[in-house]
């Protein structure tokens, strides 16, 4: 075979290092014990720094076995609405949607109890009205004469809560609730035990209000600028009867704005418009500051919502998943959940804090997800923070429309 002169094939050595690797073999075998030498040592100091960098990633943990935390359902069991009370004008719209779901008016629950958590006299007084108008109806008062109702905390509030008992937890300014929402909430959970918390689909809840947004349900509003000559009738609900929004083309809404004037209308941009420049461009599904306390964007939520809630069925339907939103950990609002009894009371005392230790600590602590029910659909007013320490929402209409579809629409039914 025909071969190159070795100086050819490595004409970077010298003749002097290619006769010392080749003719001096104990000096070769110094320099390999050398290089093995180094090798070792470098391989140790990798695998020192890999050790220190893997004790240091964050571990999963063993699995859990969630069968011995998931309460036994019992064959024959209660269905008790609780709403935590506190304001007239809300549960004025919501007293007819609870008589609705009542069992003497055709529903599922057995009982709604009202958890007295103010000190108004003449909200009190109300109450007390109230309760007559149903035997269903109940106030429990969370200490003795209900003297510092509503300093009595959050977790506190549960005390009254029993084993062997599925609770449909109710704030007090759910302004809808659609027909089949609690009906479907409960069969979720009697399916879904393994679930710590079950959440109806809700109308103006930080994430879900994000959610919405992605569906495409939320539709380009505005405030209108001026007040009308005529004023809007307190009857009217639908947004078909709005006129369209007449601005100036450079308009532009402020971050936060100011209302234009008290009890104002949001009106449509109609469908020549997109959703750039109005408030539900800010709304974000990890950061839900805008979510709880932008009053506008809120206010945006709400108008669209009634927008589809005038095409019937057909627009209730658009909000609606088959599947579970699984909230992974993340803080989930408690305006409208079903729990069991028996969840409450083997992880009780509750914090003031109720909603971080439901839907977080005790998700984090059970292994047991806080999911939403996406076809039970309802409507929550409002955070504190959208009509308290700078929100405006009650600056708008939107408490009156809600009022005007349940008196024409729900209240009838039910008298």
């Amino acid at each position: 075979m025909f071969s190159l002169p070795r100086e050819k094939i490595l004409p970077r050595y010298s003749n002097v290092v290619y006769t010392s690797l080749h003719e001096q073999p104990e000096r070769r075998r110094r320099y390999l014990f050398v290089f093995l030498r180094v090798f070792v040592v470098v391989a140790l100091i990798a695998g020192a720094i890999a050790v220190a960098v893997v004790s240091h990633v964050p571990r999963l943990g063993s699995p859990r076995q969630l069968t011995a935390q998931i309460p036994t359902i019992p064959k024959h069991f209660r269905t008790v609405g609780l709403v935590f009370y506190g304001r007239r004008s809300r549960v004025e719209v919501l007293d007819c949607y609870l008589k609705q779901n009542l069992k003497e008016n055709g529903g599922l629950l057995d009982e709604v109890v009202f958890l007295a958590r103010t000190d108004d006299v003449d909200d009190l007084a109300w109450l007390d009205q109230l309760v007559t108008t149903s035997k269903g109806y109940s106030r429990y008062n969370l200490t003795e004469n209900n003297e510092n109702a509503s300093k009595v905390s959050y977790g506190g509030t549960w005390d009254i809560v029993e084993r062997g008992t599925m609770y449909i937890k109710l704030d007090d300014d759910i302004m809808y609730i659609a027909p089949d929402a609690i009906s479907s909430l409960i069969a979720t959970k009697l399916s879904h035990p393994e679930h710590i918390v079950t959440s109806a689909n809700i109308i103006n809840s930080p994430r879900l209000t994000w959610l919405h947004y992605h569906m495409g349900l939320i539709r380009p509003y505005l405030p209108e600028i001026s007040a009308p000559s005529v004023p809007s009738s307190s009857s009217s609900w639908r947004a078909s009867e709005l006129p369209p929004w007449d601005g100036p083309g450079d308009f532009s809404l402020a971050k936060r704005p100011d209302p234009p004037f008290d009890h104002h209308r949001w009106l449509p941009l109609g469908p020549s418009y997109s959703l750039h420049g109005t408030p539900i461009e800010l709304v974000d599904y990890h950061k839900t500051t805008e979510g709880i306390s932008n009053w506008a964007l809120v206010a945006q939520v709400h108008y669209s919502f009634l927008e589809h809630l005038e095409q019937g069925d057909e627009g209730l339907q658009k909000y609606k998943f088959d599947s579970m939103w699984d909230y992974m950990g993340e803080r989930l609002s408690i305006n409208l959940i079903a729990v069991w009894g028996d969840d409450v009371v083997d992880n009780r005392p509750f914090p003031d804090d109720d909603e971080e230790y439901l839907t977080r600590t005790l998700v984090a602590k059970t292994g047991r997800p806080a999911v939403v029910d996406g076809n039970s659909i309802a409507s929550h007013y409002a955070f504190r923070g959208q009509f308290r320490r700078g929100g405006q929402l009650e600056t708008t209409d939107v408490l009156d429309r809600y009022k005007a579809y349940a008196k024409e629409m729900i209240c009838p039914k039910v008298q």
